[in-house]
């Protein structure tokens, strides 16, 4: 088969409205998100350093984005319209799922991610949308929590049916890579911004298998893994795609996902881009992962000029 190619990105945290949420919409947990985005979050993440990262990524010829998550601050009605707009002028075919700040609190679900369903599959999730002979999987880890926390749930329904589809896409031959927004491996994330429920996850992988998985949440780029049947599964997370950092691991960037069929199954090569400062674009040695991994942590994307 020809290659296909995957472009990762996550957390765009996309401006906020102009106008200042109404009060109404405050009086919730969006309240500090508000502070936060006023005094501290919009002087990170910064709308002309995510437009040089989809300008990088529109340079190169990719056959799907994967977006995992948080394209929003506060999950407002407003803001998914936005986010609706930017995803319609995505330079190639896009995939997306919900992260938590996408889903803040519980809100009319039409007016709001409901809004990006046509680059969603078929709900409930997760949801299974091709490629060629990958098959993306799109998990949902969003819900509502109290204040002061960000953790995701996978849930017991959610985790029944990943184990479904993973088995009925490997029967299938093809190519499993996971989506989901937060990091499904433990002690990637601090408590109060964790998965609350990795084994689930960890068990459906342990079981099924996957070639890859992918998050976004901790706003770090990240290699790790998961144990599979036949070998470690990688676990890739990306850095938020809009933020100023001169830490190449939290500069915004994407991560470019070339996958190869041969023989003995599926290699995987992955390259990030990356954008120390917002300035000039640093590419990263590649990383291929092939089937034949060992089951144990995959060293981190080393960077080069």
């Amino acid at each position: 088969m020809n290659p296909i190619t995957i472009a990762h990105l996550s957390d765009p945290h996309l401006p906020t409205e102009m106008a200042p949420p109404r009060l109404a919409d405050r009086l919730n947990k969006r309240m500090f998100s508000h502070i936060s985005w006023r005094r501290h979050r919009r002087f990170i993440h910064r709308p002309e350093i995510l437009a040089r990262v989809m300008a990088d990524m529109a340079a190169t010829p990719v056959d799907m984005i994967a977006v995992t998550g948080d394209l929003t601050n506060m999950g407002l009605p407003g803001e998914c319209r936005n986010a609706l707009r930017w995803l319609e002028r995505m330079p190639a075919p896009c995939t997306v799922i919900p992260g938590n700040h996408d889903t803040l609190v519980h809100a009319d679900w039409q007016q709001t991610v409901g809004l990006w369903q046509p680059w969603m599959g078929a709900l409930p999730f997760p949801f299974v949308r091709r490629v060629g002979s990958v098959a993306l999987i799109g998990v949902s880890s969003a819900v509502p929590t109290p204040w002061f926390r960000a953790t995701g749930t996978l849930g017991v329904r959610q985790a029944a049916r990943l184990r479904t589809l993973l088995h009925e896409t490997g029967r299938q031959g093809l190519c499993r890579i996971v989506m989901i927004h937060h990091p499904p491996v433990a002690g990637l994330a601090v408590a109060r911004k964790a998965l609350r429920d990795p084994d689930n996850f960890a068990a459906c992988i342990a079981h099924e298998g996957a070639e890859m998985v992918l998050h976004g949440h901790i706003h770090t780029s990240s290699i790790s893994s998961l144990p599979g049947p036949q070998g470690a599964v990688p676990v890739l997370g990306i850095a938020s795609a809009s933020a100023r950092s001169a830490d190449p691991l939290r500069a915004a960037g994407w991560n470019r996902i070339t996958v190869h069929r041969g023989d003995t199954g599926y290699a995987l090569g992955v390259t990030r881009r990356c954008f120390p400062d917002g300035g000039q674009a640093v590419t990263s040695q590649e990383t291929v992962f092939t089937p034949l991994s060992p089951s144990r942590s995959f060293p981190g994307i080393s960077i080069s000029s």
